[in-house]
C-alpha cells in the first residue's frame, strides 16, 4: 500500500502527502502503542473470539430451536425461547460482519469500486445495527421476566407468544431505522489523476455534524439500556434469593408437621392397645384408610407434583439464564459505552491533528471493541453452565448416536397344567 502511494504520487495531482507513509521512527509513543494495541485486540483477539461467536450462536440456535419444538413448554417459556432465538440471530450477525471488518484488507485508495470499499463504507452501520439491537433484545427479555417473576398476575395480561414476537419486530425496525444516519457520516470519494485515471478513497463528510445524534444515541443506547437492565436484575435475583429462603422454610415446616403427625399415630396405636375389640376394628379401619390416602399421595398427586417441580425447574433455568446473560452485558458493554463518552467530553478529539488523546482514544475503542465481541460471542458457553435443560438437549444433538436402545422384553411363559 505504502509503495502505491509513492507510485501514484507522481500521477495524481490531488493526493497530498499525508496520503503517504511516514517512518515508524518519527512516530509518537502514543502512535506506537495504539498501533500494538490494535494488532492485538483488532486483528488477533476479535477474529478469533468472532469465529468462535459464530460456531456458539449457530449451536445455540439449534439447541433452543429443538427444545421449542420438542419439548412441551409453557407459555412464560415459549416466550423465553423466542426472546434467545432472536438474540442468537443478531449475536450470529454481529460475529460474521465483525469478522469480515477485521480479516478484509484496510486500503485508503481504490482503483476501481469493488465489494471490499463498498463494505468498508457500509460495514460500520451494520455491524452498529446488531448492536443495538441484541442490547434492545436483552432488555426486552429481561423486562418480560422481570414481570414474570415480580408481578405473576400481571404477566397473563402483558405476556403472550404474539406480543414478545411483535416486540422483537418492534425493535429490529426500530434499531434499523436509528441506525440509518450512519450511512451518511462518509461518502466515496473520486480523485481524477493527471493522466485521466480515477482513484476511490472513503472520507469523512465534512458538512456532516453528529454532535446530537451522538448524544441522543448515548442516552437511547447506551445508559438508558444499562439503567433498566440493572434494574431488572437487581429485582430478579432478590426476588429468586426470596423465593429460596420462602422454600427453605416451607420444608422445614413440613418436616415438623410429619414428626407431629408420626407421634400422634403412636399415641394412638397405644390407647388402641388397651381398649375393647371395637376400638381395634376402628383403628385397623383407620389405618386402612391412612393407607389408601398414602396409596393416593404416592400415586397421582405425586405426579401433579412431579410435574409442577420439573415446571418450576425449567421457569428456574430461564429465569437464571436470562440473569447471566445480563450480567455478562453489565460487565463487558455498559461500563465500555460509559468510559467512551466521558473520555470524549473531557477531552474533545481531533481527528485531523491526531494528538495524543486521539491515539488514546483509539485505544479505548480497540479494547471495548473486544469486550464488545465477547460479549455477543459467548453466550452459549452461559447457556451451558446455568441451563441444565439446554446441555441435555445440545447432548442429544451432539450424541444421537449414543442414545441407549430400549430392553428387550422378556414375557415369561407359564407352563401348561396336566389335567
Amino acid at each position: 500500500m505504502f509503495t502505491f502511494s509513492y507510485k501514484m504520487m507522481a500521477k495524481c495531482k490531488n493526493l497530498s502527502e499525508e496520503n503517504l507513509s511516514i517512518p515508524i521512527e518519527n512516530k509518537s509513543t502514543e502512535y506506537i502503542l495504539e498501533k500494538n494495541v490494535h494488532f492485538i485486540f483488532m486483528e488477533i483477539g476479535i477474529p478469533i473470539v468472532c469465529a468462535f461467536g459464530l460456531v456458539g450462536n449457530m449451536l445455540s440456535l439449534l439447541v433452543l430451536t429443538k427444545e421449542k419444538v420438542n419439548h412441551c413448554l409453557t407459555k412464560m417459556e415459549k416466550s423465553a425461547h423466542i426472546g434467545l432465538i432472536a438474540l442468537a440471530v443478531s449475536d450470529f450477525m454481529f460475529c460474521l460482519l465483525a469478522l469480515l471488518f477485521t480479516i478484509l484488507p484496510t486500503q485508503e485508495i481504490y482503483l476501481e469500486p469493488n465489494g471490499i470499499m463498498y463494505y468498508r463504507w457500509l460495514g460500520n452501520g451494520f455491524i452498529t445495527f446488531f448492536i443495538i439491537n441484541s442490547t434492545w433484545l436483552i432488555v426486552v427479555m429481561a423486562g418480560e421476566r422481570y414481570i414474570a417473576v415480580c408481578h405473576p398476575f400481571k404477566a397473563r395480561k402483558f405476556i403472550s407468544l404474539k406480543k414478545t414476537k411483535i416486540a422483537i419486530c418492534l425493535v429490529y425496525v426500530v434499531c434499523m431505522i436509528s441506525t440509518i444516519p450512519l450511512f451518511f457520516e462518509s461518502e466515496i470519494v473520486e480523485e481524477i489523476c493527471v493522466d485521466g485515471s480515477k482513484l476511490y478513497k472513503i472520507e469523512k463528510r465534512k458538512n456532516y455534524s453528529n454532535q446530537t445524534r451522538r448524544m441522543v444515541w448515548s442516552i437511547v443506547f447506551d445508559f438508558t439500556p444499562s439503567i433498566a437492565l440493572l434494574y431488572f436484575n437487581i429485582c430478579l435475583v432478590w426476588k429468586i434469593r426470596r423465593a429460596k429462603q420462602l422454600r427453605r422454610e416451607m420444608t422445614l415446616g413440613q418436616g415438623n408437621d410429619l414428626i407431629m403427625y408420626r407421634s400422634s399415630m403412636k399415641s394412638t396405636d397405644d390407647q388402641g392397645t388397651h381398649s375393647s375389640s371395637r376400638s381395634n376394628n376402628s383403628c385397623n379401619e383407620f389405618r386402612k384408610a391412612d393407607q389408601s390416602e398414602n396409596f393416593l399421595i404416592r400415586g397421582k398427586p405425586r405426579t401433579i407434583s412431579q410435574h409442577k417441580r420439573g415446571s418450576d425447574s425449567a421457569l428456574n433455568s430461564v429465569t437464571a439464564t436470562l440473569v447471566a446473560v445480563v450480567v455478562l452485558f453489565l460487565i463487558l458493554v455498559s461500563p465500555s459505552e460509559v468510559i467512551k463518552f466521558i473520555y470524549a467530553k473531557i477531552h474533545p478529539i481531533d481527528r485531523d491533528a491526531k494528538n495524543k488523546h486521539y491515539h488514546y482514544y483509539q485505544i479505548i475503542l480497540h479494547v471495548t471493541n473486544f469486550m464488545q465481541s465477547l460479549n455477543f460471542s459467548i453466550n452459549f458457553i452461559l447457556y451451558c453452565a446455568v441451563n441444565k435443560s439446554f446441555r441435555k438437549t445440545l447432548r442429544s444433538l451432539i450424541c444421537f448416536c449414543q442414545h441407549p436402545r430400549p430392553r428387550a422384553r422378556f414375557i415369561k411363559q407359564i407352563p401348561n397344567r396336566i389335567t
